[in-house]
């Protein structure tokens, strides 16, 4: 194929890719049309009105390439679409979540309730999970250590954790239901204050907390 190729002149080459160039046509056929002398006049004319406009249009300098410009779309924040509250993990649920993994699994499913009771009456944890009334901390008190002693029914851990005395306040205060809490001394010492105010002074500010080391199941 190359030897062939070699063997066409390099001016008739060239002279074909001159006379194939839009213009070159175009201007070939007026030049024709012009000499032609069989064809009448007016048929000349209308073939003419069709090319001229033609040769114009091709002999225009082509417009300068425009400049890339980057889409306004593109150049503004898109905005986030908004998220449904449901799907946001929420501290109480990552605390929900961590309180979960030290306490019975039949216990778990009042993890959540019991937070947001509490936390409806102003009764919080804070980012070092210590549990919290209206805002002050109950110091070195934990949120796992304070659930584990309210949902588990081990008589051999007779004192409570830190900052009890006040969770065990809050949970009179805000009439958490009995059947929610596993620890049996627990739920019958909320029982008794029931049935007994005079049974316990413990209010939801008080600082000390009876400790039920004679209590038997």
């Amino acid at each position: 194929m190359a030897q062939e190729m070699g063997l066409v002149p390099k001016g008739l080459i060239s002279r074909y890719f001159a006379e194939t160039q839009p213009e070159v046509r175009i201007e070939n056929n007026i030049s024709s049309l012009l000499h032609e002398k069989e064809t009448p006049d007016d048929i000349k004319a209308k073939l003419l009105s069709d090319l001229i406009p033609k040769y114009q249009r091709v002999m225009q300098p082509p417009p300068p390439p425009k400049p890339f410009e980057i889409p306004p779309e593109l150049l503004t924040e898109p905005e986030l679409p908004l998220t449904n509250k449901s799907e946001v993990p929420l501290r109480i649920n990552i605390l929900a979540k961590y309180i979960g993994y030290a306490i019975p699994k039949t216990r778990k499913k009042y993890i959540l309730p019991i937070l947001e009771t509490l936390k409806d009456a102003n009764y919080t944890f804070n980012d070092k999970n210590e549990f919290e009334v209206d805002g002050k901390a109950e110091y070195r008190s934990n949120v796992v250590d304070l659930f584990t002693y309210m949902m588990k029914n081990d008589q051999r851990v007779l004192t409570p954790p830190t900052g009890f005395a006040k969770f065990y306040a809050a949970l009179r205060h805000v009439n958490i239901p009995l059947e929610w809490i596993g620890n049996k001394r627990l739920r019958e010492q909320l029982l008794l204050s029931d049935a007994n105010p005079a049974f316990t002074k413990i209010t939801p500010r008080s600082p000390e907390i009876k400790k039920w080391k004679n209590w038997t199941d």
